[in-house]
């Protein structure tokens, strides 16, 4: 029995067992019409469902996610060139990063509602599989991928411009989505005084809720500290204070190894 067989099989065992998608919902929610359902449908299939005989990914959304990554990426990159003349290629680059990235990209097709239109198995909508970052984000590609086969370039970009392109400069305000680490490395870096050393100086808590503390510093002075439920968000909060209290004056002794 061949994958594509034992998918098609699947496929309709999962109208009865997980029910059918509301493919038309999901098009008026995305305010675009498929030409070729099957394109839609296979965007929204994710791999769980298309099983252990699509070793290559073949059967599931992945290659129209590779597709779609591409043109996400070109369409944003043109529509940053045009709306920032001012800006240059260094701070484009940083914006583009945050854009296409999976936090952002997830949120908004988490904002449309991409988890409840998903093809997935059982065990993987049980774990919380409608509701992960990266599954939306990666579904939000692939039906970008889709939609350029369906309807060209050009609807793909209205489809961003409805739904990405307006919230651009709201996503930069938000400091949420601020990288204070790679800010503060820049302003380091810039004044010669080499790559901020963080060190964890206390975890306090029960393994289900340790507190990590740590301390950032830059050439021989401490510049910040900050707690947080992990190593990471503790050195962002670090990061940040050390961007705040940031005065080249007052750091010496050269960069700390």
């Amino acid at each position: 029995m061949t994958p594509v067989f034992n998918f098609i099989k699947r496929l309709f065992a999962g109208k009865k067992r997980l029910g059918e998608p509301d493919l038309e919902g999901f098009q008026r929610v995305i305010k675009y019409e498929f030409n070729n359902s099957a394109l839609l449908r296979h965007a929204l299939t994710h791999k769980s469902f298309a099983g252990q005989g699509d070793a290559l990914g073949l059967l599931s959304n992945e290659r129209l996610e590779f597709l779609g990554d591409s043109f996400v990426n070109c369409l944003v990159t043109e529509y940053l060139y045009r709306t920032y003349p001012d800006k240059s290629e260094g701070h484009l680059s940083k914006i583009k990063s945050l854009v296409v990235s999976r936090k952002i990209l997830g949120e908004v097709a988490q904002g449309l509602g991409f988890g409840k239109y998903m093809i997935m198995s059982l065990s993987e909508e049980k774990s919380g599989g409608r509701a992960r970052m990266s599954t939306a984000s990666n579904a939000f590609e692939a039906v970008c991928g889709a939609m350029y086969i369906d309807g060209g370039l050009a609807a793909v970009k209205n489809f961003l411009e409805r739904c990405l392109f307006g919230r651009i400069s709201a996503f930069l305000e938000d400091e949420n989505n601020v990288n204070y680490k790679s800010q503060i490395l820049e302003m380091s870096q810039r004044d010669g005084f080499g790559i901020p050393r963080y060190a964890t100086t206390e975890v306090a808590g029960p393994d289900h809720a340790k507190r990590f503390t740590v301390k950032i510093y830059i050439g021989s002075a401490e510049m910040g500290e900050g707690t947080g439920t992990s190593k990471k968000i503790a050195q962002q909060i670090a990061a940040h204070n050390a961007s705040l209290n940031y005065d080249k004056s007052k750091i010496g002794g050269g960069a700390v190894a």
